[in-house]
């Protein structure tokens, strides 16, 4: 009911953890449709050690109706890439060795030519592991914040009646 509140919530923890909204959208509703509500979707970047005091925030000053988690091991990826920057480095090297010795423009333009094609892959390289560093520096939140008419609380379940659902 409160939505202003809670978006401004959301946007004040994630400063305040050193996170960071990646993108995010704001719909005030149609007339046309009849849909007076409205409803937010937020992609955040939040630190990976701070996740878990960030989802607790926004469970005690929102409705949580689907908490969905899931992790993506990028380790393999990240080996191959820093394998291949520090192969083209080693290249790289023996290029600029080339090039001192080299004695023909020819020659000069041919190894001048191999060494841009390795400095542009190394950039390439140099970039993909940044990304991954952030990947596994900060968690990413999708939210969808939805504005509601009359906010009615499920109602706490038992101990047996969530045994007796399991069993169902």
């Amino acid at each position: 009911k409160e939505f202003d509140e809670v978006l401004s919530n959301i946007q004040e923890k994630v400063q305040e953890l050193g996170g960071y909204i990646e993108n995010s959208s704001l719909d005030g509703g149609s007339a046309y449709y009849e849909r007076y509500n409205r409803y937010s979707n937020m992609t955040v970047r939040i630190p990976s050690d701070k996740l878990d005091g960030f989802i607790a925030n926004v469970k005690e000053t929102a409705n949580v109706t689907y908490i969905s988690e899931s992790t993506e091991d990028i380790t393999l990826r990240y080996v191959d890439a820093e394998s291949r920057k520090i192969a083209l480095e080693t290249e790289r090297d023996r290029l600029l060795e080339l090039l001192e010795k080299a004695e023909t423009v020819e020659d000069i333009i041919t190894i001048e030519g191999r060494l841009s094609e390795v400095r542009y892959q190394l950039e390439s390289y140099a970039s993909q592991l940044r990304t991954f560093d952030n990947q596994v520096d900060y968690s990413t939140v999708h939210i969808n914040v939805e504005e509601v008419e009359r906010y009615t609380p499920q109602p706490k379940k038992s101990t047996w009646d969530r045994i007796k659902t399991g069993f169902e």
